[in-house]
């Protein structure tokens, strides 16, 4: 059983709903995803720490960049930010954390390059949530 935190869009509740679902049906823990509220900015502090530590706590760091805005591959800036605070842990602190993409960002996500580096260093992969159920 992994322990597994899924970052991406607020914008897919649905989509994490179900991937959370079947994540813990095949014997993963998913521990905290982005979840929507009806008062985010009076929430948005508390939301925000939590979500950090438990990528702290997370063993798998499950980037679900999906299309968004016809945009296919999208990585918004919280996305790639909370993604390298997860890379932080591995590189400068040794923790054992892997980091998965849901699918290769387009070239017109901002961090496309970066994120380019990040895999032709290893450090980064795609790898659909299918193949976490093998």
């Amino acid at each position: 059983m992994s322990k597994i935190i899924i970052s991406g869009s607020i914008a897919f509740q649905k989509d994490f709903e179900e991937l959370t679902n079947t994540l813990t049906e095949n014997g993963h823990q998913v521990i905290n995803y982005p979840k929507a509220t009806d008062d985010l900015s009076t929430q948005f502090p508390t939301l925000f720490v939590d979500f950090y530590k438990d990528i702290e706590k997370a063993e798998i760091f499950y980037l679900y960049n999906t299309e968004k805005n016809g945009i296919c591959g999208y990585i918004g800036a919280a996305g790639f930010a909370e993604a390298t605070f997860a890379l932080t842990r591995k590189l400068l602190y040794g923790q054992k954390i892997q980091l998965f993409l849901h699918e290769e960002p387009s070239e017109k996500v901002a961090c496309s390059e970066e994120i380019g580096l990040w895999k032709e260093n290893g450090w980064i992969t795609v790898k659909n949530l299918n193949t976490f159920l093998d």
